[in-house]
């Protein structure tokens, strides 16, 4: 009986890190568009800006990320994110 609930822990915390890796992706890849944009201006595009604002926008997203947690928690933020209003809306109207 122990080891059932070690696994059920082991599977939410794997859960609740790609819900927290969902968050931190968008400042992240906001980052690195940023870091391409800079460096294709300068006309060095192999140089370190693109991991910098990459970096930088996974700071900002984990910072984020981790406020969502503790205020809403994750998945209801997800949740409310994904969910369709517009058919919801649409249903009611039927």
């Amino acid at each position: 009986m122990q080891r059932q609930g070690c696994h059920m822990k082991f599977t939410a915390f794997i859960a609740q890190s790609l819900l927290w890796l969902t968050v931190a992706a968008s400042p992240t890849l906001i980052g690195i568009i940023i870091g391409v944009l800079l460096s294709m201006q300068a006309g060095d595009l192999y140089s370190l800006r693109v991991p910098l604002c990459g970096f930088i926008g996974f700071v900002i997203g984990g910072l984020w990320a981790e406020r969502i947690r503790n205020t809403i928690g994750l998945s209801t933020f997800l949740g409310k994110l994904i969910g369709m209003r517009e058919l919801n809306k649409s249903n009611k109207n039927s």
